[in-house]
């Protein structure tokens, strides 16, 4: 959504046009609602419909596998989705492995280029914006590189090792956009984690 950081710790941490941004974002659903005639309820069906099906492919298990075998993993993503990876974050402790997530803002961005071929690096970025922004440390990296988005893009998908798809539509500013970043990347991750679960905690 924004390159920028936001001091959300103060009433007057964010400009007018940081404010006017942020309105653009989480009112283009609503206006699509009442213009459109959209339906939150049949377009959140079809996103966990989506990742239901990915959920079930070969994808999801080569990720799987490369979550628990890999020296590092680092989810890189944009200050939006820092809390629905934070819960993955736990929830993966709780299984004994550490991630790390990296967001936009963060000190350490340039970090992402260091990472080595036997790390693994997930890039959450359902519009495509923030792997545009990042794209030369991303391409510096030798980490196995997996992208999540919902909106195609084969000549950036090009340089990752896999791309999973979770929908189409989250064009940058769209109504959908904020809808899978939001539901869509926790349902996602709520998923993933499962199927980790599945794999390798004794208790299931």
């Amino acid at each position: 959504m924004t390159s920028t950081p936001l001091d959300l710790s103060r009433p007057d941490g964010i400009t007018d046009e940081q404010r006017e941004m942020l309105r653009r974002h989480y009112l283009a659903y609503a206006k699509a609602e009442s213009e459109q005639g959209r339906r939150l309820s049949a377009d959140l069906a079809r996103i966990y419909a989506a990742v239901d099906e990915l959920c079930a492919s070969e994808s999801l298990s080569t990720l799987v596998s490369a979550l628990h075998t890999s020296a590092h993993v680092v989810l890189f993503c944009t200050d939006s989705s820092t809390l629905a990876l934070r819960e993955f974050r736990l929830a993966m402790l709780s299984e004994g492995t550490l991630v790390r997530v990296v967001s936009e803002s963060a000190s350490d961005t340039n970090g992402i280029a260091a990472l080595s071929k036997n790390d693994l690096l997930i890039v959450v970025t359902t519009s495509n914006g923030f792997a545009h922004r990042q794209r030369a440390n991303i391409e510096r990296s030798e980490a196995y590189k997996v992208i999540l988005t919902a909106n195609d893009d084969p000549k950036l998908h090009a340089g990752f090792d896999r791309v999973l798809s979770i929908g189409q539509g989250a064009e940058e500013g769209s109504p959908m956009h904020r809808i899978y970043a939001t539901y869509g990347v926790t349902y996602f991750f709520d998923r993933l984690y499962t199927l980790y679960a599945r794999a390798y905690d004794p208790a299931l």
